[in-house]
């Protein structure tokens, strides 16, 4: 039986340049996603972006149904069959959704559906601006990577758009999507290093300033954007004591209590050293802020458990918000000026930022900037409060005060250029001068005084010198000064240094004791609660702090306290030192308990050298005979 005939209908269309002939039964169109799979075999095939000429066909293949046909076309088009083509209207809507996109979505219909609307919302504004820079003719093609959110995560998409708006056969815009999570993992573990802090995990300063001067874009009549900036008060005392890596895990803790205290939309940033930060997005008020400021400080302020012990560490906070400044570094320089405050008002507070504070500011900076040149040329002197035998007021001692002139402007208060110092680090080489000079003026002292019984001097240290590899090797040297008597030199300690003292420290006191040194505990009584450092560590004296002087003749709590740290003093063996008497009363009651030894403004205030010999001879019968304080200057 001969073979019957069958008409088919003949479409020719142009394809990138490519002239296509369509053969198909007669009726409708065959559907899109077929004439697509053939438009991108053609342009496979003769590479359509490159425009150039068709090649001769090469012979006939065998005749299939138009949906097979394609299918096997779709196969053709470069890249994995996961890959995800889109076509899209003028108005990006999906026209055409190839079968891996549903799977890739997690949605049940993409078709319909804008573009933006099934890109992460991060990144819409880089979709519309990726497919409007394919409205200039000089740019046929864009690349770029977005992200989809899937399954409560997120992927990461290689966009590759083509403009098809003129081809018959397409006409829309091709997008052509690739998975590149996985690819990428290395990259994004090496950018995450990059913008993330290794010791807790948080950002950077380079990426919460990124994320600051993203949230002051928003519109500020419904948000305001704060930033709270974070400072360990006297963290370095923790570094320098018990070590870096013992820093390092308080360091790693302060980072873990911020991120729980925050909520999601918070950010919480480790800037460097110990000064951290926060970003608060969606404040309705600054008080907001404020409240959060308060929490931190409440949070950080409970004691961290190490290996060596329970460490206590609190933080000051400065608030700035997008009221202050619209500027990102702008706005963590305004925090930072009110953290600043906030430790000159004593620590363990906040501050909000005020204007007046830029000026205070420039003062500082003027200040460090002033110090550093006094320092480098000796600006400084000296003088000695002296330390007396309350019970008959001879005197048996001098504390040396640093002390720094400014001519006709008088003196630059100790309470500003000695934090300051420490702060920068700048007491290691202050201290040093102080230690060597008041040797020096200690041999004058007790030669032009001539007594049997020499006075010492007291030179305070701060935690940095004692870390100080040079440090034993600076007090052997005034150890040495020529005519300062043997065992008359003493060196004050602060409690905090020596409860978080390691092996080091402790090696370095017992030195100095077989050379004749006396340690002495300054302040006693205003660092840490615990008491093994008293144990661990061979101290002489124990300086009772002034707060716990002020109000002995009117608190009998008060009094009670002091005679109770006079008793464990002479249970220890200890000498016990009084400090900030200024009242006959606080005197008459201190000898009452039993504290032989005391100084303050009732007997001298710190006096020059040249005074200091006065007041020895005059308690010692050798000038006039007065109950009247030795006149001093601050």
């Amino acid at each position: 039986m001969p073979q019957a005939r069958r008409l088919m209908a003949a479409s020719v269309m142009p394809v990138g340049g490519v002239t296509c002939l369509y053969l198909t039964p007669p009726g409708p169109r065959p559907p899109l996603w077929a004439v697509i799979g053939l438009a991108g075999a053609a342009a496979a095939a003769t590479g359509v972006l490159a425009r150039r000429r068709p090649r001769p066909a090469l012979g006939a293949r065998p005749r299939r149904d138009a949906r097979e046909e394609g299918d096997a076309s779709f196969r053709t088009l470069p890249g994995s069959p996961s890959d995800v083509v889109l076509v899209l209207d003028d108005d990006s809507t999906v026209r055409y959704a190839s079968p891996s996109a549903r799977a890739v979505f997690d949605r049940s219909r993409v078709t319909g559906t804008a573009l933006g609307d099934l890109i992460d919302p991060l990144d819409r504004e880089r979709v519309y601006r990726t497919l409007a820079a394919l409205d200039d003719d000089r740019t046929p093609e864009v690349h770029d990577r977005w992200r989809v959110r899937q399954w409560g995560g997120r992927i990461e998409m290689e966009a590759h758009c083509r403009d098809l708006r003129e081809d018959e056969t397409v006409g829309g815009l091709v997008v052509t999507l690739r998975d590149v999570t996985e690819p990428r993992k290395p990259e994004h573990e090496l950018s995450r290093r990059a913008c993330h802090d290794p010791v807790t995990g948080l950002p950077g300063r380079a990426l919460l300033l990124e994320r600051v001067g993203r949230a002051l874009l928003r519109d500020h009549r419904e948000v305001l954007p704060c930033v709270l900036l974070v400072d360990l008060d006297d963290f370095r005392t923790v570094n320098e004591t018990l070590g870096h890596s013992a820093g390092d895990r308080i360091l790693e803790a302060v980072g873990e209590r911020l991120s729980h205290t925050l909520r999601r939309t918070d950010t919480a940033a480790r800037l460097g050293g110990d000064e951290f930060a926060v970003l608060m997005e969606d404040a309705g008020h600054p008080l907001d802020a404020e409240l959060l400021a308060a929490q931190v400080i409440q949070v950080l302020d409970r004691p961290f458990h190490l290996p060596e012990g329970s460490i206590g560490i609190s933080a000051s906070v400065g608030v700035a918000t997008a009221l202050d400044s619209t500027d990102a570094d702008e706005l963590l320089t305004c925090a930072g000026l009110a953290m600043r405050a906030a430790k000159a008002a004593g620590k363990r507070q906040w501050r909000r930022f005020m204007p007046r504070l830029r000026v205070r500011g420039t003062e500082r900076h003027n200040l460090q900037a002033r110090l550093d040149r006094a320092i480098s040329g000796e600006e400084f002197a000296l003088r000695y409060q002296p330390v007396v035998d309350i019970t008959g007021g001879q005197v048996i001692g001098f504390e040396a005060l640093a002390r720094w002139p400014q001519g006709r402007a008088g003196l630059v208060s100790p309470g500003q250029f000695i934090p300051l110092a420490e702060e920068t680090g700048r007491i290691t080489p202050l201290g040093a001068w102080v230690l060597r000079n008041a040797a020096l003026d200690m041999a004058r002292l007790q030669h032009a005084a001539g007594r049997a019984v020499a006075p010492y001097i007291s030179v305070n240290v701060s935690g940095r010198q004692w870390q100080d590899t040079d440090f034993l090797a600076k007090v052997i040297s005034a150890v040495e000064t020529p005519g300062l008597a043997p065992g008359s030199l003493q060196l004050e300690i602060t409690e905090s240094v020596l409860m978080q003292g390691d092996d080091r420290l402790g090696s370095v006191i017992r030195s100095l004791k077989e050379l004749g040194v006396r340690i002495a505990v300054d302040d006693f009584g205003t660092g840490f609660s615990s008491l093994r450092y008293l144990r661990d560590f061979p101290v002489d004296i124990l300086k009772i702090d002034k707060t716990y002087i002020d109000d002995i003749p009117h608190d009998p709590r008060q009094a009670a306290l002091v005679q109770g740290i006079v008793r464990l003093a002479q249970t220890l063996g200890l000498q016990i030192i009084a400090e900030g008497i200024e009242q006959r009363g606080q005197r008459d009651l201190l000898t009452a308990m039993g504290c032989r030894f005391g100084q303050g403004y009732l007997f001298a205030r710190p006096l020059t050298v040249e005074q200091s010999v006065i007041a020895l001879r005059r308690h010692h019968g050798e000038g006039p005979d007065t109950e009247a304080p030795v006149p001093g200057v601050y």
